[in-house]
């Protein structure tokens, strides 16, 4: 079983049809917002629990609750890569995808979660180890996006690209000082987009598995962004170059 807790989070689960077990809410809340997901999980057949603050804080481990929590009746189900690739083929679109290389911190990957859904990406990979998996502070920051986004867990991320590159995808590495920028470089093709660690960025391999890489060019004083700003960038450029075709 897991937790997810947040007005959104819950929203977007019982949207998308999560085996949910029951739903929490603070017995001090009765906003709108609250009375909308209560009338959702009856119409499930959903239990609907009231309780007070300090129950609903066990529940979820943190103060950041928003008055409500829904208990999974299981944990996070990741997709498979192949399912990626038949959701993508199915679509009959361009190839839209998120590779994260090592993400740890899981504010970073629900922020980098909730953007690639809102720029249209058909799923995120991301490795097994030395990364942060999908938790209940990643649902939340994700504002409930994990709960619609397909999410592949891969044991060897340079495989996850070349199996990519077999289904004719071109694979585009994030990275500072090189030469051709987001905006210069053609992301209007069958692409997957990576993204390094907060610290020490794409390992080798997977940049070697790379078709090219492109940078975000900086203009003040700031020499860096963060992943998940990095990944926002890149996102909705290659998503603006497809609407203007370049």
């Amino acid at each position: 079983m897991r937790t997810i807790y947040g007005i959104n989070p819950v929203t977007e689960a019982l949207r998308a049809g999560k085996n949910i077990d029951r739903v929490v809410v603070s017995d001090t809340r009765g906003d709108k917002a609250v009375a909308l997901i209560m009338k959702a999980a009856t119409d499930k057949g959903i239990e609907v629990k009231r309780a007070p603050e300090d129950e609903l804080r066990r529940i979820s481990k943190t103060e950041k609750h928003q008055g409500v929590a829904a208990v999974l009746a299981e944990d996070f189900r990741y997709s498979d890569l192949e399912d990626l690739i038949k959701a993508w083929k199915e679509s009959g679109d361009q190839a839209f995808f998120l590779i994260l290389d090592s993400i740890q911190d899981p504010q970073n990957l629900g922020a980098l979660v909730r953007t690639a859904n809102a720029a249209g990406v058909h799923g995120i990979i991301i490795p097994k180890d030395r990364a942060s998996e999908v938790t209940s502070t990643v649902v939340k920051t994700s504002a409930g996006a994990t709960e619609v986004t397909p999410i592949a867990r891969e044991v060897n991320i340079s495989r996850a690209i070349e199996r990519l590159k077999e289904e004719g995808v071109w694979v585009a590495a994030i990275e500072a000082g090189c030469r051709d920028t987001v905006y210069s470089a053609d992301l209007d093709r069958d692409i997957a987009i990576v993204i390094g660690s907060e610290g020490r960025g794409i390992r080798r391999l997977v940049r070697e598995n790379c078709d090219f890489c492109v940078s975000i060019p900086m203009y003040g004083e700031i020499s860096s962004l963060n992943a998940a700003q990095a990944g926002a960038v890149a996102l909705f450029e290659a998503r603006r170059q497809r609407l203007k075709g370049r």
